[in-house]
């Protein structure tokens, strides 16, 4: 039986699964509805429901989506990332099963914003991406998804920004949560575990509210690597030599170099989230909160590989690699908020966070007849990174009969030292440094806003904002004089919301956005043999950031039920994009530095919709998707034509489907996810990404005593990546389209089983 049509089985049995017959549904309301309802509201009635949840309607003028955890909390997700592979234009182009680095309308490596309660968090690496999957879902309150900034927040998000809000004492009710899961891998059979207890109180005079949650848990992906390269000139009328691939059947492959990867990746994190808010006087509230978050992560990579000799591929070798990494971070603030008279309202905040990140890898290889080690091919590498940050803000609210007036300021100041050691074995196999760069980045950042909002009747109201953002670097490193440099922006952006009838909103926005360079970007350092063998790349401290003009137009419609539809288009124009470029010559090779070359746009159209199918008589149904379509265009300096953004899909969608019988008190559903085709272009290489669909599905049973029981399927579909790489000898051959070789990968996970028992009080 074909892949696809269990594929298509599979999916008829989910939608089967879900969508039961309607007459028991509507019993099963009926006898819901009998019961009387509490008069209070309490923790179990907000964290556990039979309800069908959809998604939040915003109050906000620019165009924003907001999700409670609710909304994703039957599937039961072990992190953000697993919540935010749900939502609109949001895709992942990691690893197979890995959900860590955000893109929104697909756009990686820094187009995307991830705030955490409203402000930037420091991350691992040196691109500034923040790795979301090391959050625990168990922590976060809510999801917000913000299309288009205000001049309030930073201006960094091109492709949107991401706003993780943590649970805080002072919003939730009274009461607590257990939780106890097991996870069972397929691929190695072996169950790990998680738990978690949550926690809300407040005083007897409702003037302190405090929160705690603490959770623990192991987190396990294992794959399968295959790849395959072939000579390209043997096979003149393959494109990409997907069609030569052969991962299944050794003895059918025509390939001049084969590998197969076995890789495991064991996660153990642990966490800690707390606040405590205090009521000053009146009309003033007083919160500190902090978090802590711990991962250990070990990786092993076992491969084997084979060369073709004399017509027939022979074992080459035997190759491993482990790695431990340690991922430990912090953040502490107090924030006091209240009115100065009537009409004005003041805040102001103080934040410190630190981000620290050690990797020590280790490669040994052995003969693949004997098995005995080539002693001097032991290669380890290790990476120390920590990344400090102290921040300050304030604002100043002031409304007016028909008008809303808020300024204000921010500060950042971040530290981060970053260090590289690679070393190699001796013929003995002791191994030796064979080079070390560190290097240290200050940044100082001063900003300033201004947002008015009015009121203008008939249902319309306008926002316009400006947000001064002022930048000093300092870049030190070994071997190199410090250099500085300094940089002032100015953002402004416009927001219209104008109501359509009694169920419509209309929106638009026009805003500017940045992309900061990333720091090893910057670092006036040489690095030998980079992008290819002989030649050199130095960094450059006067890279101007990528500055982009943006327009959303969106239309969100209220649905019977409680239900809501959106559609949103938007458009990005990106100027003084980064790449690499050839300014010289070295002995052997060339000289290559970062600058910002040509310009680029992007632009696209996102749908949603999250409602229950009452109108169709199923009131116990519920019905979410999302579907986003992207195209996009840039200069390219090494294929010197225009080309789509790196690692952008071409779309990303989800769906899914709810059902609740509440004469059983259960509800089952699933969801599917899909992304299309990513292409890449780097140096003499082009890379297409291509992505198999996700499949989940979950069954909850709830008892009375406030336990609930749900069993949650991933991966289902056993969905795999598979890239295929186009590798030129020169860039003149890349631009003249003569490949050398094809270099065919395909990636897969394993099937993950989640039981989850919950208990509310």
């Amino acid at each position: 039986m074909g892949y696809t049509t269990v594929r298509q089985r599979l999916l008829s049995t989910c939608m089967v699964l879900a969508l039961t017959p309607a007459a028991l549904a509507q019993e099963s309301q009926q006898t819901d509805e009998a019961q009387a309802a509490p008069a209070d509201v309490n923790f179990e009635e907000i964290v556990v429901t039979g309800k069908i949840v959809t998604r939040n309607r915003t109050a906000s003028v620019s165009p924003e989506l907001t999700y409670d955890t609710e909304f994703f909390q039957k599937f039961e997700p072990i992190s953000a990332g697993d919540m935010l592979k749900r939502v609109p234009g949001v895709a992942f182009t990691s690893d197979i099963g890995e959900y860590d680095a955000p893109q929104m309308r697909g756009m990686a490596n820094g187009f995307t914003q991830v705030l955490v309660n409203g402000r930037p968090v420091p991350g691992a690496g040196n691109d500034r991406t923040v790795l979301v999957d090391r959050i625990p879902a168990e922590i976060i309150e809510r999801i917000e998804v913000i299309r288009s900034p205000g001049a309030d927040i930073d201006s960094q998000g091109v492709g949107g920004t991401i706003n993780i809000i943590l649970k805080e004492g002072a919003t939730l009710p009274e009461g607590g949560s257990i939780r106890a899961s097991g996870l069972y891998t397929a691929k190695d059979k072996e169950l790990r575990g998680a738990g978690a207890i949550s926690y809300a109180g407040r005083s007897d005079n409702d003037r302190v509210f405090y929160s705690v949650t603490a959770n623990i848990q192991q987190r396990f992906n294992a794959k399968k690597f295959v790849e395959e390269t072939i000579v390209a000139g043997d096979f003149p009328n393959s494109v990409d030599g997907r069609d030569l691939f052969s991962p299944d059947d050794f003895n059918a492959s025509v390939a001049d170099g084969r590998a197969i990867q076995l890789d495991s990746r064991e996660n153990l994190d642990l966490s800690l989230n707390a606040d405590v808010t205090f009521k000053v006087g009146d009309d003033g509230e007083l919160r500190f909160d902090g978090f802590y978050i711990d991962t250990n992560r070990d990786e092993r990579e076992d491969g084997t590989e084979w060369e073709r000799d004399e017509g027939e591929l022979v074992g080459d070798k035997v190759t491993t690699q482990d790695t431990e990494i340690r991922q430990e971070n912090f953040g502490f603030s107090a924030l006091y908020e209240g009115l100065i008279s009537d009409e004005t309202s003041f805040d102001t905040m103080v934040r410190y966070s630190q981000f620290k990140n050690t990797e020590d890898s280790y490669d040994r290889e052995f003969d693949f007849e004997d098995g005995e080690e080539s002693l001097d091919d032991r290669e380890r590498e290790l990476i120390a990174s920590k990344d400090t940050e102290f921040a300050a803000d304030f604002g100043i609210k002031r409304e007016f009969d028909t008008m809303l007036l808020k300024f204000g300021a921010a500060t950042k100041f971040k530290d981060r030292d970053y260090g590289l050691t690679l070393m190699e074995a001796d013929d003995f196999g002791e191994l030796d440094i064979e080079s070390e760069s560190e290097f240290g980045v200050k940044e100082k950042r001063y900003d300033a806003f201004l947002v008015g909002e009015w009121q203008l009747g008939n249902g319309l109201t306008v926002e316009t904002g400006v947000r001064l953002e002022h930048t000093n670097t300092k870049i030190s490193a070994v071997g190199e004089a410090d250099v500085s440099n300094s940089v002032t922006l100015l953002n402004p952006s416009l927001h219209i919301q104008r109501d359509v009838g009694a169920d419509g909103q209309l929106r638009m926005s026009i805003a500017r956005t940045v992309r900061r360079p990333t720091f090893d970007q910057l670092v006036p350092a040489e690095l030998q043999d980079e992008p290819d063998d002989d030649d050199i790349t130095i960094g450059n401290p006067n890279l101007a950031m990528e500055k982009s003009w943006g327009l959303d137009v969106g239309y969100e419609h209220t649905l019977p039920a409680n239900g809501i539809l959106g559609v949103n288009f938007f458009y990005r124009k990106v100027s003084d994009l980064t790449q690499l470029v050839r300014i010289g010559d070295t002995e052997d090779g060339g000289l290559y530095t970062y600058n910002n070359v040509g310009n680029g746009k992007t632009y696209g159209i996102e749908f949603d919709v999250s409602t229950p199918l009452a109108f169709m008589g199923l009131e116990e149904t519920g019905f979410f998707a999302n579907y986003t379509r992207i195209w996009s265009s840039r200069y390219d300096e090494f294929l010197q034509e225009d080309v789509r953004f790196n690692h952008q899909p071409k779309y990303v969608y989800n769906v899914g489907v709810t059902q609740n019988f509440p004469a059983i008190e259960a509800t089952t559903g699933f969801s599917y996810q899909k992304q299309g085709l990513a292409r890449s272009v780097f140096f003499a290489e082009i890379e297409d990404q291509y992505y198999g669909g996700n499949l989940e599905l979950f069954i909850e049973k709830r008892f009375e005593s406030g336990l609930v029981l749900r069993l949650t399927a991933n991966n289902l579909l056993n969905a795999e990546s598979n890239q295929a790489e186009r590798n030129f000898d020169s860039l003149d051959d890349m631009r003249a389209g003569i490949v050398d070789e094809f270099e065919v990968e395909r990636e897969q996970s394993s099937r993950v089983f989640l039981l989850t028992a919950r208990y509310n009080f």
